[in-house]
């Protein structure tokens, strides 16, 4: 696999959840959808959602920062291609200050890049490149199109519209929550009813210039409690209607005192565990 198709698997990946800034323009009302429900008042719905998750006190104290692992499986037309993950976070007032840095390991491939609080930068197989500004797009836009960005949508600024509710299973409906960046960029969200779970998003992404937007749904599941935290442990990912990936975390470790340092391009490739104070 190319560099460029690692990195394209990474855009689907990260994210949490996942991958880059939506093309422009309304998401199409999924089929089924349901105009009903006027009434119904997206900040409720979206504040109860957070609610279950663990509330803002907690998010805020637990997930200040962290490093989760996983398993990666990406499907191309080539075959499947197992890798692993390891993410590092500092959360910010604001999303766009958080540090990040995604360490991406596939067979002969080793790619990591990550943000300091100022600049972008990424490593291929251990030597230090200039990220083209379409990565660095991909990599900072990522966040915009996470489950992650409903639950900080009031520090972030980010506005909600209802858009309606459909049927996901026998006494358990969905609300359709759309999140509109202050780029009118947009991710729409389905929530259950019953349980206030994210299950599925879905945005769209622009690959390349001249191509058309390509439609990217995200199914969350197997929802654990981490530190009085609810997180989905896997997350399947559709491209045009077509499974093309699926992340699994095998390790979830927040509060563990990362310092800032660790996230220039410098310290990038030592491992996660030096990073971390005891």
């Amino acid at each position: 696999m190319s560099l460029h198709k690692s990195i394209n698997g990474w855009r689907r990946w990260f994210c949490a959840g996942a991958a880059v800034a939506l093309a422009g323009g309304l998401l199409a009302r999924p089929a089924g959808a349901a105009r009903g429900d006027k009434n119904v008042k997206p900040e409720d719905v979206v504040e109860r959602t957070i609610n279950f998750y663990g509330g803002r006190p907690a998010l805020y104290a637990i997930q200040r920062n962290g490093i989760l692992r996983g398993q990666l499986t990406l499907t191309t037309p080539e075959g499947t291609r197992e890798g692993r993950t390891t993410t590092k976070f500092i959360r910010k007032e604001k999303m766009a200050d958080d540090l990040v840095m995604l360490d991406l390991e596939l067979p002969g491939t080793r790619f990591i890049i990550g943000f300091d609080g100022k600049q972008t930068w990424a490593l291929h197989n251990g030597e230090a490149q200039e990220p083209s500004p379409e990565t660095v797009k991909t990599f900072r836009a990522s966040q915009a199109h996470s489950y992650e960005a409903l639950l900080r949508y009031k520090e972030n600024n980010t506005k909600l519209e209802y858009a309606g509710n459909k049927s996901f299973s026998p006494g358990n409906d969905l609300d359709l929550i759309d999140l509109i960046a202050a780029d009118g960029t947009r991710t729409r969200y389905e929530i259950s009813r019953k349980t206030s779970r994210v299950i599925y998003l879905e945005y769209e992404e622009k690959l390349a210039a001249e191509a058309p937007p390509v439609k990217f749904r995200l199914y969350f599941k197997d929802f654990r409690v981490i530190q009085q935290t609810l997180l989905p442990f896997i997350t399947q990912v559709f491209q045009d209607g077509k499974l093309v990936e699926e992340r699994k975390l095998v390790e979830v470790a927040y509060n563990v005192q990362l310092e800032e340092a660790a996230f220039k391009v410098e310290n990038a490739n030592k491992p996660a565990e030096a990073a971390a104070k005891p």
